[in-house]
């Protein structure tokens, strides 16, 4: 009986320590997880930042000609 007992206590020491070990490594996983959403989120706002640097004068550029056009347009119908 005292064997059985010994054995018992043995496996519910070892399955502690394998919940803990699969809790602390699920722990990390997550904090890297949300590591890497905020650095890809930082590269995208860079991106968007440096390519409305490059390009927002030729964008201005394209809507003053749209203006142009539509304002020497006749209006249709009236």
């Amino acid at each position: 009986m005292r064997r059985m007992t010994r054995t018992w206590r043995y496996a519910a020491r070892v399955r502690d320590g394998v919940e803990q070990q699969v809790w602390m490594t699920t722990a990390r996983w997550s904090g890297q997880s949300t590591v890497e959403y905020a650095l890809v989120g930082a590269l995208v706002v860079i991106a968007a930042a440096g390519a409305m640097t490059l390009l927002g004068g030729e964008v201005t550029t394209v809507f003053s000609r749209i203006t142009t056009t539509l304002s020497g347009a006749a209006p249709a119908g009236h």
